[in-house]
């Protein structure tokens, strides 16, 4: 009857350590997974990146795919923010203007770019200038706030409106306001 207990315990152990290391493992895994990169592109500096591929989608527009510095890096731009690109004008001055890339931060080692080059832009000289091998500065994001919708500062105006003269507004006024998020 001892022995018969000594295995159950033995079992119960097993069983124990065996749960804890599955449970260890996928925490472990999750962490790992739920990890997002850094991102490449720096809000202060200039940084290049390399142009690998230059596709001519019409007369004037154009798909740049630039490189990150890895095959696994991602750009780092939230959605809704913009980079600064710099480049020369056709007298050589410097011109930095935004841009939106067309690629996702789930797209790795590289990001695009699709530029309408008209005849007296001043970035769209650099970009028709540009070939496979060149390299293009770039920071961003550009801006570090977001904005929210709707404003909160027009449903704080909308608010105090409501509360200033309760009786110039109905029901029905009241919840329009609500229901339009006004």
């Amino acid at each position: 009857m001892e022995v018969l207990q000594s295995h159950r315990v033995d079992i119960m152990i097993g069983i124990a350590v065996a749960l804890v290391a599955v449970g260890a493992g996928t925490a472990y895994y999750f962490h790992l997974s739920n990890k997002k990169p850094k991102g490449c592109l720096d809000p202060e500096n200039f940084k290049e990146f390399k142009l690998v591929k230059l596709t001519q989608l019409s007369h004037n527009v154009a798909k740049f795919r630039f490189a990150l510095p890895m095959p696994n890096s991602v750009l780092g731009l939230p959605i809704g923010q913009h980079m600064s690109c710099r480049g020369k004008d056709s007298q050589g001055d410097e011109v930095i203007k935004p841009y939106t890339p067309t690629t996702l931060d789930s797209d790795v080692g590289y990001f695009d770019l699709v530029i309408k080059m008209y005849p007296q832009g001043r970035m769209s000289h650099h970009f028709r200038e540009m070939r496979e091998g060149d390299w293009l500065a770039v920071k961003g994001p550009k801006t570090s706030s977001r904005s929210t919708f709707p404003s909160k500062r027009l449903i704080r105006k909308r608010c105090k409106d409501i509360l200033k003269e309760p009786r110039m507004f109905t029901l029905g006024h009241k919840l329009s306001f609500l229901l339009n998020g006004v």
